[in-house]
């Protein structure tokens, strides 16, 4: 079983980026892949409680709901939710700091960055 960590790092706002990012994990777990997907620095707008639909953008919600119902694992960067003032997230997520993020990293065979 391969470790796969996709790394979520741009703002949800006004682009496909996430959404297609989400999906694309969904997908690799059709395979014998071990998916993680961490929301660091932008990224952790994904897990806001935001209205997509009133700014056009891509609804999320599914994506991230299908994830941990599929055995995989969501992580938020402590210090990105931090600095950007999100205190309760729309979804149930795991918070780690920078330097576990940088261990799981270490430890994953594939790291794709969205």
């Amino acid at each position: 079983m391969k470790k796969v960590t996709v790394v979520i790092r741009k703002s949800p706002f006004n682009t496909l980026r996430n959404s297609e990012g989400l999906r694309m994990s969904i997908g690799l777990t059709l395979r014998d892949n071990a998916v993680r997907v961490v929301f660091a620095e932008d990224g952790v707008y994904t897990l806001a409680a935001t209205a997509p639909e009133a700014v056009a953008s891509p609804e999320v919600k599914r994506h991230i709901e299908t994830l941990p119902m599929l055995g995989h694992e969501l992580i938020a960067e402590k210090e990105s939710l931090e600095e950007r003032g999100i205190v309760n997230t729309r979804h149930k997520v795991g918070v780690q700091t920078r330097q576990e993020i940088a261990r799981l990293i270490a430890e994953s065979d594939v790291v794709i960055a969205y």
